[in-house]
Formats: C-alpha cells, sequence, structure tokens
C-alpha cells in the first residue's frame, strides 16, 4: 500500500511538474516572440544591427529578457564587444541581420536549456 501511494505521489509530481513546464514554456515564448517586436522598430520582421544597438541601450524590458533568457549568443547582444560575433553566430543565412526564425531557434535553444535547468532543480529539491 505504501508502494501504491509513493507511485501515485510519484505521478502527480510529474503531472504537476510538466503541467508547470508547459506553463512556463508558453510564456517564454510567448515573451521571446514580444521582445523580438519590440526590437523590430520598423516591421520588417528582421532585426538590424541599428536596432539591436537601440533597443540593448535603453529598452528596460528586452535587456531584461536577454538577461535571463539562457542563451549565450542573445546575451551577448548585450556587450558591445560581442555584438558582432553574436549576430553572426544568430545570422545563420548570413544576411546581416536577424530574421524571426533565426530568432525563434536561438530561443528554442534557450528555452531547451532553461528546462532542463528546472528539471534538475526538481531533482535536488526531490533529493533534499
Amino acid at each position: 500500500k505504501r508502494v501504491e501511494q509513493l507511485q501515485e505521489e510519484q505521478a502527480r509530481r510529474a503531472r504537476a511538474a510538466a503541467a508547470a513546464d508547459e506553463a512556463f514554456s508558453a510564456e517564454f515564448l510567448n515573451m521571446a516572440r514580444q521582445v523580438f517586436e519590440m526590437i523590430d522598430k520598423d516591421d520588417s520582421g528582421e532585426l538590424d544591427k541599428a536596432e539591436i544597438v537601440t533597443a540593448v541601450q535603453s529598452d528596460k524590458d528586452v535587456i531584461k529578457f536577454l538577461v535571463n533568457c539562457g542563451n549565450e549568443n542573445l546575451q551577448y547582444l548585450l556587450v558591445p564587444a560581442r555584438l558582432e560575433q553574436a549576430m553572426n553566430a544568430l545570422d545563420t543565412d548570413g544576411d546581416a541581420s536577424i530574421s524571426a526564425s533565426e530568432w525563434e531557434e536561438a530561443i528554442e535553444y534557450a528555452l531547451k536549456a532553461k528546462l532542463k535547468n528546472r528539471a534538475a532543480q526538481r531533482e535536488a529539491a526531490a533529493k533534499a
């Protein structure tokens, strides 16, 4: 009976964790899309260097998202000395701008890292 209770508790925790991760993912992706739109001042669907520089110097919401996003290349957009390197890494088609699909690719990578970190934290908490 005790084993059954433990199994039920583990299953309940797994369902709760999956639901929490799903909600976190939706919120993270939504915010990432909003940040892209905040940076894309000319509504071209592409982020050029000037738009990025302006946003990372003055838009607190953009800065906060990039600081916490979990993707090194996106975070490097905040560092003037690394901006060019970050743009090159994110600009996979080499057209000197970051398209929505290139942005989404970087965000998906960041989200995977965040979810992995959340799982590790849950596992550590369960062992404590």
